[in-house]
């Protein structure tokens, strides 16, 4: 019995390769023909939607590029900003003149603002206070109000009057 199963399964293979030598050279050269084909079209297809998407978002890219180059502009700007208000007040520059003193400062990095600030500093610290004037013929400069109650209030001690 197992003689006839080895018999059988020895004659199967035999007829499968009959069966692959069946098809024609022709026959499959034009499966290989179309099958190349439809590969083709796929490819062709695939570029075309990827050409088309990349238009799509190329405007989109732009666009965005733009935009964040326009908010690192204005963050730099910022930090100089920054960074200017920061040496003016380091400087010990008073609080009402810190925004004039930003404005005349110059430089974009810390060294150069530093120096700008001190030159603008040395500037300021140039005007002298504005002193009341004093006429020295008039004596020292003991200045009494020719009108009001100060001078009122010396007379009374003058004469020794009471009120």
């Amino acid at each position: 019995m197992s003689d006839e199963t080895q018999s059988v399964d020895a004659a199967a293979p035999t007829q499968e390769v009959a069966k692959v030598e069946s098809f024609s050279k022709e026959y499959v050269q034009d499966l290989r023909n179309e099958a190349a084909k439809y590969r083709t079209e796929k490819n062709d297809a695939v570029e075309r939607a990827k050409a088309d998407v990349i238009k799509d978002y190329e405007g989109k890219l732009s666009e965005r590029e733009s935009a964040f180059n326009e908010l690192k502009g204005e963050l730099s700007a910022r930090q100089l900003e920054l960074l200017k208000l920061k040496a003016v007040v380091s400087e010990g520059i008073p609080s009402e003149d810190v925004l004039d003193v930003v404005s005349l400062v110059q430089g974009s990095d810390e060294a150069t603002i530093s120096e700008s600030v001190a030159r603008v500093k040395s500037l300021i610290g140039k005007n002298p206070p504005k002193d009341r004037p004093v006429d020295p013929s008039q004596g020292t400069g003991n200045v009494l109000p020719l009108n009001g109650d100060p001078l009122l209030n010396m007379v009374k001690r003058v004469v020794g009057a009471n009120n």
